[in-house]
Parts: C-alpha cells; structure tokens; sequence
C-alpha cells in the first residue's frame, strides 16, 4: 500500500532525472558540434564568394568537416572502424544516433526523420520541427536540417553572412545552427493547459502520422522506420508510444547549438578545392 502511494511520484522523480540528464548531454553534443563545424569552416580554403551552402557541398567540407550522407547508415560489423574516418562533426554527433529498420534493413540514423534525397543510394535526416497544432493535436511541422546557416531570409541564400559577396548586413562570417530533435523515452507528451480553468490537463498528444501537415518539402523521399513504437519511430520520426491502449507522442524539445566564427582563409578561383 505504501508503495502504491508514492509509485507514481517516485517514477516522475526518476523519469525526469533520466530525461534531463539527456537533454542537457544533447545540448551540449550539438553546442559543441556547432562550435567546432563554425571554427572548421572559418579555416578552410573556400572561395570567398562562396554561399554557405555551396561550401557544404564541396568535396573538401564533405570529406573533413561534414557529410549529411553520413547521418544514416546500415549497421555493419565494421561499423566501429568506419566511423572512425568520418567527418569530424559527423564524428562529434555519433553519441546521438539511434538505431531503426529501413527497408527491412537495420541503420545507425540520427534523431529525425531519413529521407531519401536522389532515389534509392545516399540517406539522410531532416529535423521536423514543430510549428503548432490543430485543435485534435495533430502537428504541423517544417523541416529543417540538421546542419544549417543562420540567416534573415532562407529564400535568399546571399542574404546570409558567409559570402563576402552577400547583401546582408554583416558578411566573411561562419554563422551556423546544428539542430536535434530531442524526445524522451520515458515521459508522454500532454496538451497544453488552458491557463483560463484550474483544470489540470491531463489529454496526452495522440500520435498522428497520417494528419501531420508540412510546410516544406523535407527534400526527397521521406522513408521512416519500420519500428512500431520508439522515440523517433514513424514516417516523420515524431515518435510513438503506447500508453493505457492509447498510441501518444514523446515529450519533445527542437535542441539547438549555434557558434559563429569570422572567416580567415580564402581560396583563389571560384570553384571548390
């Protein structure tokens, strides 16, 4: 009797110590994972007018400093080893990747949905993030990457500051945000109380896939995983738990890290090393 009275506190105190223990390591992988990609950036020999994403795509930055292909991989004996070569933040991010069958096939993935950019080959993981929900708890997201600029206008990839070509208001600047979608594996997400009732809330947010409306195109083809339930389980990776017969979404919070470094070394010529 005794236990049955203080059960459910004793489970809170330690879900939420488990919980926070993973959100504070989150935020400072992805902290630590911004401030070394900005300060990698800065020192590598690109053109100056080079957009930021044009830099990301160059065979130099990809091979030393960052690959999105690198973000979803089969799971393979050598797995260990062939990490080891990675990318350096590709390498800084591992602790947050998880496990999901794709395919039928078992991948090492990081947080988010994997999406298929150029039909069957290289996978990655678009972050969604969540704007708001309708009035049933459905959710519309907008997918951002996991890497991305900081930057006033995304329709206008000059308007950022790492082009010395730009027409932002500040330019030569490594400006970035890393991006994870943290979700627990032990709490139930719950709709937000209305401040107006002392009624406390105690509706968890359905899980939803089939009503879950975009705002953007993740990039390609978004594949999911074939696990049922899981923290990042489901075609847009929002995640699914059962609870009292109901399947409910996982307390989530969009971590970000954000570093910013001016840029000291340039390349001659327009085109990549």
């Amino acid at each position: 009797m005794e236990f049955a009275l203080v059960a459910i506190a004793f489970y809170l105190l330690l879900a939420g110590t488990i919980e926070i223990g993973r959100m504070i390591t989150t935020s400072q992988i992805v902290q630590n994972a911004a401030r070394v990609a900005a300060r990698e950036l800065a020192l590598m020999p690109l053109p100056a007018t080079m957009t930021f994403q044009e830099a990301l795509n160059c065979p130099s930055v990809r091979e030393k400093i960052y690959d999105p292909a690198k973000l979803c991989v089969p799971i393979l004996e050598s797995t260990t080893s062939y990490t080891d070569a990675w990318p350096v933040v590709n390498r800084m991010l591992l602790p947050l990747m998880v496990r999901g069958e794709v395919g039928g096939q078992t991948y090492l993935h990081y947080p988010g949905a994997v999406v298929d950019p150029d039909g069957p080959g290289e996978l990655t993981v678009m972050v969604p993030h969540v704007v708001n929900r309708n009035a049933s708890g459905a959710e519309n997201i907008r997918w951002v990457p996991v890497l991305e600029e900081v930057w006033s206008d995304h329709s206008d990839p000059l308007s950022g500051a790492f082009s010395l070509s730009g027409h932002g208001p500040e330019y030569g600047l490594v400006s970035l945000r890393v991006n994870c979608p943290y979700q627990a594996t032990t709490m139930t997400a719950y709709e937000p109380q209305d401040i107006s009732t002392e009624t406390p809330n105690n509706v968890p947010i359905l899980a939803q896939d089939n009503a879950v409306t975009q705002a953007n195109s993740p990039g390609g083809a978004l594949l999911g995983t074939t696990n049922q339930i899981g923290s990042y389980a489901g075609q847009y990776g929002l995640g699914k738990f059962y609870a009292l017969t109901k399947e409910v979404r996982p307390f989530r919070r969009l971590v970000s890290g954000q570093a910013i470094f001016r840029r000291e070394v340039f390349a001659s010529g327009n085109s990549c090393p």
